[in-house]
């Protein structure tokens, strides 16, 4: 077994945080560049691909990627490239699937594709400034699974509603990361956070959801247990060209470091 690391990438727009043991992580990187390039090719093809915030025809698609990509748009019922940052960390995540791996995440964003053998902490970022956040207390999996986020407040991903956070859980992190957009546009006022939930539909591949706002809390299916943490800026995952101190409070970077 090699060392288990925590490596931060940026790949063009793409900012990712990759937790696995160390032979693992160039395959994941790899598969990242492969997905992107998937994408950029059908946007390539046809520019609507990127603009719409609509379903798309999967039959138009280029790749399994993108194929997957307008698939859980569709259940979700927003625009493909709603999923783009769960597409591509859960393409990293297979690949180190496929070659073994059985204990990893991949953070795009917010937009995490995980594994676990092994019991982890997930902080959920809403509060910019705060020294206090509330967490997922996640045990093991024995399966993957993503879990994604979307804010109105935060981040410069298109959102309709007005949440705090919106995270979607689902059995990967391509669906995770359209519902995660639906849920979020769904919320604009506290009266709506009772209603978020009917867009899931009742979907199976969606295993659970939490959405904040204004600290009132609505919570769908099954959600890991929820605890206090010390928020900690070092373990955001933040695009360098994107972040700022005022709204992360870190200090410095951290290129490769233990979990």
């Amino acid at each position: 077994m090699s060392e288990f690391v925590t490596s931060r990438i940026e790949i063009q727009e793409t900012a990712a945080t990759i937790a696995a043991e160390r032979r693992f992580i160039a395959r994941a990187v790899d598969a990242m560049k492969a997905a992107r390039r998937d994408i950029e090719r059908q946007i390539r093809k046809d520019r609507f691909f990127l603009t719409t915030l609509e379903p798309y025809d999967s039959e138009l698609c280029t790749s399994e990627t993108t194929a997957r990509m307008c698939a859980a748009a569709k259940l979700a019922g927003v625009g493909p490239m709603a999923t783009v940052a769960g597409a591509i960390a859960q393409a990293a995540l297979d690949a180190m699937a496929s070659e073994g791996c059985t204990h990893a995440w991949v953070d795009n964003g917010g937009d995490i594709a995980l594994v676990l053998e092994s019991p982890i902490t997930l902080e959920v970022f809403t509060t910019p400034g705060s020294s206090k956040a509330f967490a997922f207390d996640l045990r093991t999996t024995g399966r993957k699974m993503g879990i994604c986020s979307s804010s109105g407040r935060l981040g410069h991903s298109i959102s309709f509603g007005d949440s705090d956070v919106a995270v979607a859980i689902a059995d990967d992190a391509v669906v995770a990361d359209a519902f995660a957009t639906a849920l979020g546009n769904e919320v604009k006022d506290r009266e709506s956070l009772g209603r978020c939930f009917d867009t899931l539909n009742n979907t199976k591949s969606v295993i659970g959801g939490l959405v904040m706002m204004d600290g009132e809390v609505a919570i769908y299916g099954t959600v890991p247990k929820l605890v206090e943490v010390e928020h900690n800026p070092d373990r955001l995952t933040l695009h360098s060209a994107m972040c700022s101190s005022r709204f992360t409070g870190q200090t410095k970077t951290t290129q490769e470091m233990k979990a």
